[in-house]
């Protein structure tokens, strides 16, 4: 369930009540869209600003119809010192009222047991505030100028 406030006559800012991680922990974990050609799918992802880029399990991939065999793969160093093959690609979603392009990296490799909403394409459309204390995640949605 989220809040939203409003600013103007458009909706800028939102707020997402951190939910529940797999081992009972509260988490700033969102529930966005992903287009799949014909359809919206919902999926919850964790709000990473360590990532720069989403990352998701490849059944989402599959779910999307992307041909990862025709996807570029890529290499992501983990703030463990692991490596992390992906396969890049750009998808089409809906987070906060507003649907945009984000480059997202998919991988069997993903062990965390839930998808990542990473920095690139996003980060630069939202103003992400992490409020741990009242476990709320405060969306804002940047306008052109940057305010």
């Amino acid at each position: 369930m989220r809040r939203a406030a409003a600013s103007s006559s458009t909706l800028r800012r939102m707020e997402f009540p951190y939910l529940r991680d797999a081992q009972g922990h509260y988490a700033p974990i969102i529930y966005l869209q992903v287009w799949t050609g014909n359809r919206w799918l919902y999926l919850q992802a964790y709000v990473d600003s360590g990532a720069f880029w989403s990352v998701f399990h490849v059944d989402v991939a599959q779910l999307l119809g992307i041909k990862l065999s025709k996807t570029p793969r890529r290499y992501v160093a983990l703030g463990n010192g692991s490596v992390l093959p992906i396969y890049l690609q750009r998808i089409r979603v809906r987070f906060a009222g507003t649907e945009f392009l984000v480059p997202a990296g998919f991988s069997d490799a993903l062990r965390m047991g839930f998808n990542l909403l990473g920095r690139s394409g996003v980060f630069d459309r939202f103003t992400m505030c992490f409020n741990d204390r009242a476990r709320v995640l405060t969306v804002t949605r940047l306008t052109r100028s940057g305010r």
